[in-house]
């Protein structure tokens, strides 16, 4: 039996227990059943959302996939980062800097909340409408035109800072060899130099050397970053390369530059994303095709049969003109020699050529998309919903240089040609937070942060982004190639329009006012140092990847979780992919 002091002692001690464990669970367990239980509610909610005010789901569908590719946003930070340093990027500048908003964005979308939270698309398209000094239309809504227009972007800030970068360089070499001679011209004289040279020399040369490893340091980081990991990650070339099945003749093959490859869909009821890519990247028979080298050939054959016919007192300029275009034969057969008549084009003969296009640089995040618009007439058009199987890990490239990606994202499309809805299904690879928000430590660890070519451009469902001068609203520019140059994108000095195809209402049409005075500015992003950012400076680790069978379905601020098999199955929806290439082990 217990004394009363030693059963007052006991039940204060259970008190005590049992209020220490009431407040470990209270602390730790909404985190614990987060991780802990994927099936629940709370898991569900583990990814930012965002709001959709106006037909925004082309954008954010968009968004939630980029945020998606840890190679894009390592890519992110080490452009922002060295722009800062290079003093490229100043925020508040009348300039604005699409790469840093966008990274901004995608830290935010990388959170892990605890609970529902969703964020606006705003700040991000303040940047991208100044960029263009023209506001984004909500009438018409595309995501695969939205998703060109960002990415071009991307890439032309990227090439014009390499650009700056190598001119700076060369810059500051001139004034440093320049210094370097005003100096040895006040040494005074030969022996003087010498003795100056040899006492002092060593001295001077170190301080040069400084200044060139300063240089060195400050300037080449992005570019040897940017070397070393390919430039910008969504960026690839296509080759395309003509060859006279006549006389062999290959004339110089045409390269160019794409960040998002459309791929044609067959009108036929099922195909796969394998065959897409053939008919684009194959070998291609065109008929009735005129060949240089057979021209200049035939030019030759026919003045040679001249000759016969010609006077003596002519035949000596006639013989000239041949031995004109045989050199020409031999050099370049597209470079007609000057001053030189051959036969009209008409009476040339036509041969069979084989057109090879080929990617000649694969792009470490290959975003692809298949184009489902069919045309019928001038102005009819109706989507194709025909249904297309697609591989989680897709191999490409050829037998002595594969390239092996694994499905990251994609983007789907329900409705018809005018109107519908766009989702994004993203893996759920959680990265290190951008901020300072509480990580639970059971959180699976970060995988490796893995156009104008086409020959059929591509069409998207909802119309397409299109660019209206405010003096002519009837009358439409030419929609983007899908392989368009960055500098052929929405030149920042038209006075014109962003507009694109509905998502869930029906369209209505707004002016987009070229008026930048009207936009506000956009708000300064967080840039405090993260553990992404710290493992993004290391490129060159590898780092492992784990198996994931689980994704998130979202729908703006609508969160959902399925897996692998579901997303596989979105054969008649299926419209953006984006793949990310696979870092060896």
């Amino acid at each position: 039996m217990p004394a009363p002091n030693n059963k007052q002692l006991t039940i204060a001690y259970a008190a005590g227990a049992s209020l220490a464990a009431v407040t470990l669970v209270y602390v730790f367990g909404p985190t614990w059943f987060i991780d802990s239980n994927p099936s629940s509610s709370q898991r569900k909610k583990g990814v930012v959302g965002l709001v959709n005010t106006a037909n925004d789901c082309f954008i954010n569908s968009i968004l939630q996939s980029l945020a998606g590719l840890g190679e894009l946003r390592a890519y992110l930070v080490r452009r922002t980062r060295a722009a800062k340093a290079n003093g490229e990027f100043i925020e508040g500048d009348e300039k604005p800097f699409l790469t840093a908003a966008l990274k901004d964005i995608l830290d935010g979308l990388n959170e892990r909340p605890l609970y529902r939270k969703t964020l606006s698309a705003r700040p991000f398209l303040t940047v991208l409408e100044r960029v263009f000094r023209q506001r984004i239309s909500r009438s018409q809504q595309d995501a695969h035109e939205f998703l060109q227009v960002v990415a071009e972007t991307i890439a032309e800030e990227y090439h014009k800072q390499k650009k700056s970068v190598k001119a700076a360089r060369v810059v500051k070499e001139k004034d440093l060899e320049d210094e370097k001679a005003h100096e040895e011209e006040e040494a005074g004289g030969r022996n003087i130099l010498l003795n100056v040279g040899e006492a002092g020399g060593e001295k001077v040369e170190e301080e040069e050397d400084g200044v060139i490893i300063n240089v060195e340091n400050s300037d080449s980081n992005l570019e040897d970053e940017t070397e070393d990991e390919g430039g910008m990650p969504l960026e690839g070339k296509v080759e395309s390369e003509i060859e006279c099945q006549k006389c062999h003749f290959k004339p110089k093959p045409t390269v160019s530059t794409f960040v998002v490859l459309t791929l044609p869909v067959p009108q036929k009821s099922s195909t796969t994303l394998s065959d897409c890519i053939k008919g684009v990247l194959s070998t291609e028979y065109i008929d009735d095709f005129q060949c240089a080298r057979c021209r200049l050939e035939h030019a030759i054959a026919t003045l040679t049969r001249k000759i016969a016919s010609t006077p003596v007192t002519k035949q000596g300029k006639i013989q000239e003109i041949i031995d004109t275009l045989r050199q020409a034969l031999e050099k370049d057969p597209e470079k007609i020699p000057e001053g030189i008549d051959i036969p009209p084009s008409s009476s040339a003969p036509k041969s069979r050529i084989a057109r090879r296009t080929r990617m000649s640089s694969h792009p470490r995040i290959l975003a692809l998309h298949l184009s489902r618009s069919i045309y019928e007439g001038y102005s009819s058009s109706r989507k194709n919903s025909a249904r297309v199987s697609f591989p989680e890990t897709l191999q490409m490239g050829g037998i002595m240089e594969k390239h092996e990606y694994k499905l990251l994202c994609m983007v789907t499309h329900k409705g018809g040609h005018e109107s519908g809805h766009y989702e994004c299904f993203r893996r759920q690879i959680v990265s290190p937070p951008p901020y300072s928000t509480p990580t639970p430590t059971l959180a699976p660890s970060t995988p490796a942060a893995s156009g104008q070519a086409s020959p059929i451009g591509g069409s998207t469902p909802g119309s397409t982004v299109r660019l209206v001068d405010p003096r002519e609203p009837g009358v439409d520019s030419p929609s983007l190639s899908p392989y368009a140059a960055s500098s052929n994108i929405l030149p920042s000095d038209a006075s014109s329009s962003l507009s694109s195809s509905d998502s869930k209402s029906t369209p209505s049409p707004s002016l987009l006012t070229p008026d930048i005075s009207s936009i506000p500015e956009a708000g300064p992003g967080t840039t405090a140092d993260s553990a992404f950012e710290k493992r993004a400076h290391a490129p060159n680790k590898v780092r492992k990847k784990h198996g994931n069978n689980k994704w998130w379905r979202i729908s703006d601020d609508k969160i959902r979780e399925t897996k692998t098999g579901d997303v596989l199955g979105m054969q008649k929806e299926v419209y953006l992919l984006f793949y990310e290439e696979q870092k060896p082990e």
